[in-house]
């Protein structure tokens, strides 16, 4: 919801008050953050002149506190800038988890899209990744991680190693991911594989940067692991440490020794530990999501739709490639599968309506007031429109309850059986993010129609076809989708023809295995 003039100065003189007292506990760094996003929500130009008003009022606030705060009001990434410039001395200084946090924290506001890339062109290529890899050499440096190369002309072993940064549970759709691709390198390219769970991303606050980040640890993934899913077993091992440590490093980096693997294999970008053995070992990295991937790999993949980076870090090392979103824990149809109208009745959904879904780990922060306002000027066009949330959110529901059509609105919550709720819908509408290419592929499978701005993961898996400008365009495309039937069957069976196209376990399989091999020869070129 958009500030009058007179609440946003009563916000902005309450969130220079945060600020300048002492930041002691989480609690005075959530009412800060609370603050920001009161202010955030404002029109433009009124953030350009409360972020101007608090930079005035806060030049005594602690600097990372300060400028992040200017940069989540504004979105203006020149603030990054000077917060990398600011840092740039703290290389010298033990702290690497500080350093490792604001780079974290500035990572998910880019993954958020709270950023504006227009602001500063060539961000990522001139300063992220730039300072990535610096942070990188000073994890090496600073703690004597010396990983051993892999000799050149070894025999090849038909071992990898997987690593991510996080593998929590198959509730967490990158962990599932992680599982699904372990089984194609296994069971298709004939690898053997170790996953490596290194939990090496910031789960404490070591910094004022706001707004603040600190990662999930599942506590009974320590040590050695053995996981099941969907009849299958994968080695596993796995760190609970908290934060940077040569010990906890160098127990991974003994593990890669000891398995003596052909190809370091990161899921996502920023894995600390792949990165860390990129200069002494072939190294491939899958991304996770669309967008720019910092990884120090010599061979980076896409993760669909994308195209060559003409000139950047990632210039020489990106390789075409689709994504594979995982189905692992998801249930086998068994033929007995409810009808549309039992599915519904059992979400407690209407029968007549023409349902769309919106899907999301993080729908308090993607399903913002200007998605909602969408929403009601859909229903306002197309009254016979219902809307079903899924997925865990706190401040959602209270928000849907505030809307003029809080009738239309239904928060599910976490739903564990997504074919069973793809089977009450007819549409799938994705607000502005980063995410929710797995969710949009499970759409096209069951030929539900997506509906996405032109951004992130969902406009990558979708295609152009099913992309809109703005939002004031996917009303229209909604509304029109609502009311004439034959069009709504004419896009459900482009739905279900782009889900047929999309990457199979066979083609990813076959791609994995090239650039595999690839990566062993970038590593060692041929003399």
């Amino acid at each position: 919801m958009e500030l009058s003039a007179e609440n946003s100065a009563d916000a902005v003189a309450a969130l220079c008050r945060a600020m300048l007292r002492p930041v002691e506990s989480a609690s005075a760094l959530r009412e800060i953050e609370a603050l920001l996003e009161r202010l955030r929500h404002a029109p433009p130009d009124e953030r350009a002149a409360c972020a101007m008003q608090v930079g005035h009022l806060t030049g005594d606030a602690d600097p990372v506190l300060r400028l992040s705060a200017l940069a989540a009001i504004t979105g203006d990434l020149r603030r990054y800038d000077e917060l990398l410039d600011l840092i740039e001395p703290e290389f010298a200084c033990p702290d690497l988890d500080r350093l490792l946090h604001i780079y974290c924290c500035m990572g998910r506001q880019l993954f958020l899209m709270r950023m504006d890339g227009a602001s500063r062109p060539g961000f990522f290529e001139d300063r992220l990744f730039p300072h990535y890899t610096r942070l990188i050499g000073a994890i090496r440096d600073r703690l004597g991680i010396a990983p051993r190369p892999r000799p050149a002309g070894n025999p090849a072993t038909g071992r990898v190693v997987l690593v991510t940064n996080q593998f929590l549970s198959l509730r967490h759709q990158p962990s599932r991911d992680l599982l699904s691709y372990a089984a194609v390198l296994e069971e298709r390219c004939g690898r053997e594989v170790v996953i490596l769970n290194t939990n090496i991303m910031p789960a404490d606050i070591h910094s004022l940067f706001v707004p603040s980040f600190a990662s999930s640890v599942e506590p009974a993934f320590d040590g050695k692991q053995v996981i099941e899913a969907d009849g299958r077993t994968f080695r596993m091992l796995s760190s609970t440490g908290r934060g940077l440590s040569r010990d906890k490093i160098d127990w991974f980096l003994r593990a890669v020794d000891w398995h003596d693997p052909d190809v370091v294999v990161s899921l996502g970008g920023s894995v600390i530990v792949a990165d860390l053995l990129a200069a002494v070992r072939p190294a491939l990295c899958i991304p996770t999501t669309s967008g720019a991937t910092p990884s120090l790999a010599g061979i980076v993949l896409d993760f669909g739709g994308g195209s060559r980076p003409a000139s950047g870090p990632l210039a020489a090392s990106w390789r075409p490639f689709r994504f594979l979103h995982s189905l692992i824990g998801a249930p086998e149809p068994d033929g007995t599968a409810p009808s549309r109208a039992a599915s519904r009745a059992g979400y407690g959904l209407p029968d007549d309506a023409f349902l769309c879904l919106v899907i999301g780990n993080r729908l308090d922060e993607e399903a913002d007031g200007s998605f909602l306002a969408m929403l009601d000027s859909l229903i306002d066009r197309a009254p016979r429109v219902a809307v079903a949330f899924a997925g865990e959110a706190g401040a959602l529901p209270g928000r849907l309850q505030g809307s003029r059509h809080a009738g239309r609105l239904f928060h599910l919550g976490y739903v564990t059986d997504m074919a069973d709720l793809m089977r009450t819908a007819d549409a799938y509408v994705n607000p502005q993010r980063t995410g929710g290419g797995a969710s949009a592929a499970e759409a096209l499978a069951a030929g539900v129609v997506p509906v996405s701005l032109p951004v992130g993961d969902v406009s990558a898996v979708i295609g152009a076809r099913f992309v809109v400008p703005d939002y004031a365009a996917a009303v229209e495309r909604l509304a029109l989708l609502a009311g004439d039937p034959a069009i709504f069957a004419e896009a459900a069976a482009g739905a279900r023809s782009r889900g047929a196209g999309r990457a199979d376990p066979a083609e990813a399989a076959a791609a994995l295995s090239r650039y595999l091999d690839e990566a062993v020869s970038v590593h060692w070129p041929c003399p």
